[in-house]
């Protein structure tokens, strides 16, 4: 069963400090330092989500999971979070060594 995509991701570990949760279906992404990356990362993990079955008429491609925008944003804020501790926790290292 898929979890509510509304509900906050669950708090990462320190093993996976590095990773975000998807919030529908709880599979963990490992985060890139590259950019380009993280969000191609992203995009195939939503790319999971599309509807199985269901063509696009005009396109006869498959057709976009309808959380796919609120899936899409809930990872892009969990990036940017993970992305603000980690810099946080290197200046805070970087600070205690220019100290000594």
């Amino acid at each position: 069963m898929n979890a509510d995509v509304s509900k906050e991701p669950q708090q990462s570990s320190p093993e996976n400090v590095r990773c975000i949760r998807c919030p529908d279906c709880g599979e963990e992404i490992m985060m890139v330092p590259v950019l380009a990356q993280m969000i191609e990362a992203i995009e195939n993990h939503i790319s999971t989500h599309k509807e199985h079955g269901e063509q696009n008429l005009r396109h006869d491609l498959p057709l976009q999971h309808p959380k796919a925008p609120v899936i899409r944003e809930n990872l892009t804020e969990q990036v940017l979070t993970r992305a603000a501790e980690i810099s946080e926790a290197l200046n805070r290292n970087q600070t205690w060594i220019n100290q000594e």
